[in-house]
């Protein structure tokens, strides 16, 4: 079972900092970002809510990548 703290940032956020930013700007409606980013950014995004059905998807799409690869002997 997986667990996870918080959501992923949106595409092109910026990074951690960015990310920080855009959380700062979406949190405070007197911010002078606010309108920008609550525009920009995916509708109703709340960073505590988990796509549970989401993160499933991905870890099962790359498991199937991620599959071992058959080793092939050495000969001596």
């Amino acid at each position: 079972m997986l667990e996870a703290a918080g959501r992923c940032p949106p595409e092109d956020v910026g990074g951690a900092p960015g990310y920080a930013e855009y959380l700062d700007a979406l949190g405070d409606p007197a911010h002078p970002e606010h309108e920008h980013m609550r525009l920009w950014g995916p509708e109703n995004f709340d960073p505590n809510v988990i796509d549970r059905k989401a993160i499933d998807a991905a870890v099962n799409a790359l498991s199937g990548i991620w599959k071992p690869r058959p080793r092939k002997l050495r000969s001596k």
